[in-house]
């Protein structure tokens, strides 16, 4: 309680200190590491953005409060946008945990790192990452790849979720008559939050009869992809958007 007339003790300054962490902390417990929120990928001219953000890394929270400019260059090789986390740092007064963002041209992610995204630009080209469809979120050039991004979750990192609401969006697009489709694909919708990787798996496996594994992020990608071709083939065609309307109800 602040107050006339109260003295101000180390144990209150403690409290104001510890709580809003112990709260995310406890949000967060067993999750895997990723994004939580946030951190959504931009392209302007020459520069990469990095939209505000929160990310969850070895049972430590790092919080970007304003958009980061990163410029990109054309290396016709794959680059990755990483982020190194630069271990714990002490003053007197501070304890921080630093990071670094950086274009690197290796390929391999180590254990202090976590990527971002993935591109491979041809000279003279910009990059986009504004997707065709569900497929072209892999295209080989000019094109921001986020499949491999990892996603906190409980239990493991999992998949972005704006790669699911645009698996969801483009099967909408046709007349979903399996269950397990409709099901997953409304989930997909209506969750802002990463999805739990152990439930991709399993809609997965139950969709497709294939044993449950643990799956990478791009293999859990091709998979969706395998999906969605067909129920693109089973129906032939899109759904009718006034289909509804079209209909005459007799009583």
């Amino acid at each position: 309680m602040f107050s006339r007339g109260r003295i101000l003790k180390i144990d209150m300054l403690e409290h104001l200190r510890d709580f809003p962490k112990d709260i995310i902390k406890i949000n967060l417990n067993g999750y895997g590491n990723g994004i939580v929120k946030g951190c959504r990928l931009l392209v302007n001219d020459d520069y990469i953005i990095i939209e505000p953000g929160i990310i969850y890394f070895h049972e430590e929270i790092y919080l970007l409060k304003e958009e980061y400019k990163l410029p990109y260059e054309h290396t016709n090789e794959t680059a990755i946008l990483k982020v190194k986390f630069m271990g714990e740092s002490s003053s007197k007064d501070f304890v921080s945990h630093g990071t670094e963002v950086f274009i690197d041209n290796d390929t391999n992610i180590y254990e202090d790192e976590l990527e971002l995204c993935r591109f491979k630009l041809k000279e003279g080209a910009k990059l986009r990452n504004n997707y065709v469809n569900f497929e072209d979120m892999t295209t080989g050039y000019n094109t921001l790849n986020i499949i491999h991004t990892p996603f906190a979750a409980y239990g493991k990192s999992t998949l972005s979720p704006y790669v699911l609401t645009n698996f969801a969006k483009e099967a909408f697009g046709y007349k979903l008559s399996n269950p397990l489709d409709i099901s997953f694909c409304m989930q997909s919708l209506q969750r802002e939050e990463p999805m739990s990787k152990e439930l991709i798996i399993n809609y997965i496996s139950a969709r497709l009869e294939i044993e449950y594994k643990d799956y990478s992020n791009e293999r859990l990608y091709k998979m969706l992809l395998r999906i969605l071709k067909d129920i693109i083939g089973r129906k032939g065609r899109k759904r009718d958007r006034n289909y509804l309307s079209k209909k005459i109800l007799v009583d």
